[in-house]
């Protein structure tokens, strides 16, 4: 191996500082961000540890205020159709009892217009 001037090392020892100052800079800054994401990660963490039991309980109360309407509403739907079906049949009736009343009317208003006067 050959050995080295003392100008080469020279500008060896320089490049080598040109390039592991600002390295060293880059990976010092990278190694802070890595420490306060973890850091934010751990405070997230205990937050979510406190509040995620409460907002689950609550989510748990909202669905099952949801299941009680739905089943309301289904069986005010469920009325409401019963209702219907028991008016059918009534108003068909009514339907053709007006029809036989304005039958009787109009055939009644034919004979009384229709007799011979004397």
């Amino acid at each position: 191996m050959e050995q080295l001037s003392e100008q080469e090392m020279a500008n060896l020892i320089r490049v080598a500082w040109i390039v592991l100052v600002p390295g060293g800079v880059l990976l010092c800054m990278v190694l802070y961000k890595l420490v306060m994401l973890l850091h934010g990660l751990v405070e997230f963490l205990t937050l979510a540890r406190y509040e995620l039991a409460p907002a689950l309980k609550d989510i748990r109360i909202t669905a099952e205020n949801v299941e009680v309407l739905s089943t309301k509403a289904v069986q005010g739907v469920q009325n409401v159709q019963n209702g219907v079906n028991a008016t059918v049949p009534a108003i068909r009736s009514a339907g053709r009892e007006v029809a036989l009343s304005l039958e009787s009317f109009w055939s009644g208003l034919k004979q009384s217009f229709s007799r011979k006067r004397f």
